[in-house]
């Protein structure tokens, strides 16, 4: 364990210097939103169309790959071992699990032509809390950020290119609209903290051996010290997301921090496709969903009219 992990002082400055961005952070929200309302609100009617096609689809070929072994872990052949979700949960693992091989695949292909996606949101939902019975506690890794998406799914619809709404079977289900978008975001910020704590802030010689294996530049700082670094960067997100503050600015650094990892790293990005999707969605929507058929303007409500 990294001495800098084990220092309640370092600590402490760390856990201060965080609670300080997150409050200056929060003060700048007022100033950034009429930024956002000017950028966001005229085209809100589109935003609403075209954001759940990249959450539906990043899903889809999350299972379907994952049915077929295509997005194995390190050191696994591919097309050898089917998984749920993630590289990490192999089914073979698990006496009867065998049905969720076929399960995934009908999941995704649905998912694809966007054919029921409200119902299939409410479907990943039970498929990530399926997870914790079926892997247990290790999949408290996973379960918040496959529930967010199904959440976030369940309200929108498909989006546009989808069966439903070529078909006009898009009707909304009758459940609260703010409770289950403030839940996706809850959800997702307390996937992020959980993470952060778990593998980085408790077994951070984990972290730092992935870093040096992939050469990740460290600009001169040690590795312990970008380790403690993401670590905060972290919970700082996840943190401001489960409160519902900042949500787009977090969304956006949270999509180049994977997307620079996943880059120096060497790792697809189809790994964190879910997160993609509801980074999406949270950076075009913000903290509150309106349905498309209301007006606008409403679109962008600030958080006092929330």
């Amino acid at each position: 364990m990294p001495g800098l992990f084990t220092s309640h002082t370092a600590l402490g400055v760390a856990a201060c210097t965080a609670c300080l961005i997150i409050f200056a952070a929060m003060r700048a929200e007022d100033q950034l939103q009429p930024l956002e309302d000017r950028l966001i609100t005229p085209r809100a009617g589109a935003l609403l169309d075209y954001g759940p096609v990249v959450l539906r689809l990043g899903l889809a070929i999350m299972l379907g790959l994952a049915a077929l072994g295509g997005l194995p872990r390190h050191g696994t052949p591919h097309w050898t071992e089917p998984t749920l979700l993630v590289p990490d949960m192999q089914l073979a693992l698990v006496s009867g699990a065998d049905w969720l091989v076929p399960a995934q695949l009908c999941i995704a292909v649905f998912l694809l032509a966007g054919l029921g996606t409200r119902a299939l949101g409410g479907i990943v939902v039970v498929l990530s809390v399926l997870g914790l019975f079926t892997f247990g506690p290790v999949f408290l890794s996973y379960t918040p950020h496959f529930a967010a998406p199904g959440f976030i799914l369940l309200l929108t619809g498909g989006g546009a290119w989808s069966g439903d709404r070529s078909l006009g079977l898009d009707h909304p289900f009758p459940i609260p609209t703010y409770a289950t978008w403030r839940a996706a975001q809850v959800l997702t910020g307390v996937g992020f903290i959980y993470l952060a704590v778990a593998y980085k802030l408790f077994q951070p010689t984990l972290l730092i051996a992935i870093l040096q294996h992939g050469e990740f530049p460290t600009f001169g700082l040690p590795y312990p010290v970008v380790a403690l670094i993401m670590t905060g960067v972290e919970i700082i997100c996840g943190i401001l997301l489960a409160l519902g503050r900042l949500v787009r600015p977090v969304a956006l650094t949270i999509t180049a921090a994977i997307t620079f990892l996943a880059l120096v790293l060497g790792e697809t990005p189809l790994f964190h496709a879910n997160l993609y999707g509801c980074m999406v969605m949270f950076a075009l929507v913000g903290r509150s969903y309106v349905p498309s058929t209301a007006a606008p303007r409403a679109f962008g409500l600030r958080r006092s009219q929330a």
